[in-house]
This record gives structure tokens, C-alpha cells and sequence, in this order.
């Protein structure tokens, strides 16, 4: 039997990493996006976005499969040292090691956000793509994009955060317990 290390979804496709840092992707493939990319072993983490699919090595560096209709398969040449990756509608996001984001594709929904230091975490939308989000070292949260609905609208009070998540038109933080 094969381990699952991790699973991911795409718009009706998923992805599975397995034991040894392989990947596996299936379901519908009309945009490439279970095409698993050539080089895709020693694999740390894998995220499916609207219509392409992220790999990230466990040399910090990525591969893409899918549609490239707004560059969010064409991975940023100096792009180094990552740690994190979220693949969203028609855009990529990327942690990097020093703690900042860089976000690519179709900046029309999000903005593409610069001048983020610290980050931890990092989450975006998979379907509308509308609402980037980043967990900073202090427990706070930053997001960014369409608002929609007052997603993007972080609460003044909310800290002591230790995971976010990002839905089309809605923002989750899980806070730490204060006693």
C-alpha cells in the first residue's frame, strides 16, 4: 500500500502526494491540470487552484500544470527559497522563507499584494480567486482583494491567530485559546 502525505483539489480534479515525495493527480483534465509535471519527486507540499496545479520541491523550488491563461502556471523566473504555495483561480501565491509573498497571474480579483514581511501562513481563494490572505509572526492577519463581502475586512481585535483559510467570499482564522 502507498501512503498519502497530502491531498489537493482543482476544479473536479484532485492531487495526492504520496510517501517518498511523489505526486498523483486525476479526475477531469480539460486544462492540463492533472498532467503531472516531469521532475515532480522529493515533493513537500502540492495545492490545486481553479484550473492549474502547484508543486513545491523539497529544494524550494516549483512546478506548475494546467492553464496559463493569465500566467498563473508561469512560475517567476528568480523565484527562490519557498516555502508555502497556494494556487487560486488565475493566480499563484507563493511564502518564501524570509516571510514574504509574491503572487502572480491575474492580479484583477486580488491586487497582488507587495511589501509583506513575516509572514507564516498564506491563503487564497480556489474558485473566485477574490481574497488573498497572510498570517503574520505576531498572530495577526492581513488580506486583500475584491471585498466582495467584507472578506477582506480583518476585525481590528482579531490576534493570537494560528491558521487562516480563504473561501470565495468569506475569511477563517483559528485563534490560539487565552486563558
Amino acid at each position: 500500500s502507498v501512503t498519502v502525505t497530502n491531498i489537493a483539489g482543482t476544479n473536479n480534479s484532485s492531487l495526492a502526494s504520496l510517501e517518498f515525495g511523489k505526486v498523483t493527480a486525476w479526475g477531469f483534465s480539460g486544462f492540463g491540470q492533472t498532467a503531472v509535471p516531469p521532475g515532480a519527486t522529493n515533493v513537500l507540499a502540492i495545492s490545486g487552484g481553479w484550473q492549474h496545479s502547484l508543486v513545491l520541491k523539497s529544494d524550494q523550488s516549483l512546478l506548475a500544470c494546467g492553464t496559463d491563461s493569465f500566467g498563473q502556471e508561469t512560475i517567476p523566473v528568480n523565484l527562490t527559497n519557498a516555502v508555502a504555495i497556494q494556487a487560486g483561480a488565475a493566480n499563484s501565491m507563493v511564502l518564501k522563507a524570509d516571510g514574504t509573498v509574491l503572487e502572480w497571474g491575474n492580479s484583477i480579483y486580488t491586487g497582488i499584494v507587495g511589501g509583506l514581511s513575516n509572514v507564516v501562513a498564506i491563503a487564497l481563494a480556489k474558485t473566485s480567486g477574490s481574497l488573498g490572505m497572510a498570517l503574520k509572526s505576531d498572530g495577526t492577519v492581513t488580506a486583500w482583494g475584491q471585498n466582495f463581502f467584507g472578506e477582506t475586512n480583518v476585525p481590528a481585535n482579531l490576534t493570537n491567530v494560528m491558521a487562516i483559510a480563504a473561501g470565495d467570499y468569506h475569511a477563517l482564522a483559528d485563534r490560539k485559546s487565552v486563558v
